[in-house]
């Protein structure tokens, strides 16, 4: 994640069937972390059942770790736990930002919501060794 910020989440729709999107991600609270806008189907899929999947591609390798999200929204958190957690995941996954109080008002405007996976499994693909 250190190397390689963007991952690919995907969530459960009411079908069963996945839903997946590219995101900025990044290591937090024990968990991988990452925004999203808010009222998205992915935020509703969460919402409904937290599980999720996150796979990270860096040259090679493969990992996925999968696991339970924890989601925060305006609605459910309060602004200035929800103000401090945006910023600090905004930052994790690789942004800067000049003017962080325009920042504070664009993810309000914006419903944006935090997510925290916590992973209960994870799984790696190397390269295969050649055999001589």
């Amino acid at each position: 994640l250190k190397q390689q910020p963007y991952a690919v989440v995907s969530t459960i729709r009411p079908s069963g069937t996945v839903q997946s999107t590219l995101v900025n991600v990044g290591l937090y609270d024990g968990g991988i972390g990452f925004t999203t806008s808010g009222r998205t189907i992915k935020e509703y899929n969460l919402k409904r059942n937290p599980a999720c999947t996150v796979t990270i591609h860096n040259g090679p390798y493969w990992i996925t770790a999968e696991g339970k999200a924890r989601l925060y929204t305006w609605d459910q958190t309060g602004p200035e736990t929800m103000r401090r957690l945006l910023r600090e995941l905004y930052v994790i996954a690789g942004g800067t930002h000049d003017d962080w109080e325009t920042y504070d008002r664009v993810v309000r405007e914006e419903q944006r919501a935090a997510v925290v996976v916590v992973p209960e499994r994870i799984y790696v693909r190397r390269p295969r060794q050649e055999r001589n």
